[in-house]
């Protein structure tokens, strides 16, 4: 009997340390600059994978993403088919290319 009940209350444990609730990653802002030619407009992107809406009006040529790899980490929804090719400046800043230039409809991160 007593081996019955050590077997309930360690099963018991196991299903109480399973239950516990998955640590979540921490969630990273990342900073993209969207270049239309002479204008431009920042957007502040969660690495969560929700999209975040850009700037429908403004066809966009290049994209700025600081240090951080967007080109491998971010999704960009466009209206059309795009070619986007990355690039680093002598500073070590990452560029995206967007060609042909147009809107960003959202972009997600990971």
């Amino acid at each position: 009997m007593q081996f019955t009940n050590s077997l309930v209350v360690l099963f018991g444990l196991i299903g109480a340390i399973q239950a516990q609730p998955v640590e979540e990653r921490a969630v990273a802002i990342v900073p993209l600059t969207f270049n239309a030619g002479p204008v431009a407009y920042k957007l502040l992107v969660p690495t969560n994978g929700r999209p975040v809406p850009g700037d429908i009006d403004l066809s966009v040529n290049i994209i700025d993403t600081g240090k951080f790899d967007a080109f491998s980490r971010c999704t960009f929804n466009t209206p059309g088919p795009k070619t986007l090719v990355p690039s680093v400046d002598a500073e070590g800043n990452k560029h995206i290319d967007v060609g042909p230039p147009q809107p960003i409809l959202s972009v997600s991160c990971h």
